[in-house]
């Protein structure tokens, strides 16, 4: 997958995401998103880069407070790097919600000033759901198991990404 890297004077340079593994020293840190259109999972690496942790949903409807969210998670945990998780249909090709995906992402590795990688998002849902759902949950349960799916779904994005780093 690829690897967005931010250069001093303001311009991006895309290259593969194994170059992300030189940053990956100190007890610094990725963090994983997995961008909805209502909520967006929240994951960090291990401080070894061999797993990656859910940490929290956040709403996806107000930029400004998911900037200071992830702001504040970033000096927290001495994060280095976002991976986005990417949408990508199920033939590998990019559907509408990848243009939307990559536009997010730029902007807020641009708020932000960090490096982003994107990473192959397909099934990773439907992997948690199929792990973690019972069928027989309350209506208001499943909602709040929602939130759940999606910081574990940004975290199985995230470790995805961390697995191929560390094999290359």
């Amino acid at each position: 997958m690829i690897y967005i890297q931010k250069m001093s004077n303001g311009k991006e340079k895309v290259i593969d995401l194994v170059d992300f593994k030189p940053l990956l020293i100190n007890k610094n840190r990725l963090m994983g998103l997995d961008l909805g259109k209502k909520r967006i999972g929240i994951s960090i690496s291990t401080s070894n880069f061999y797993e990656a942790l859910p940490l929290r949903t956040v709403a996806g409807d107000r930029f400004g407070d998911l900037l200071n969210t992830l702001n504040q998670l970033i000096k927290e945990y001495n994060i280095i790097g976002i991976v986005f998780g990417m949408p990508l249909n199920m033939d590998g090709t990019e559907g509408k919600s990848v243009q939307s995906v990559k536009d997010r992402a730029s902007k807020i590795g641009e708020e932000l000033n960090l490096n982003y990688a994107f990473w192959d998002e397909r099934l990773s849902t439907v992997a948690i759901e199929r792990l973690y759902k019972k069928p027989e949950k309350s209506r208001s349960k499943k909602k709040s198991d929602k939130k759940d799916i999606d910081n574990l779904a940004s975290a199985f994005i995230l470790e995805g990404a961390l697995n191929y780093i560390m094999r290359h």
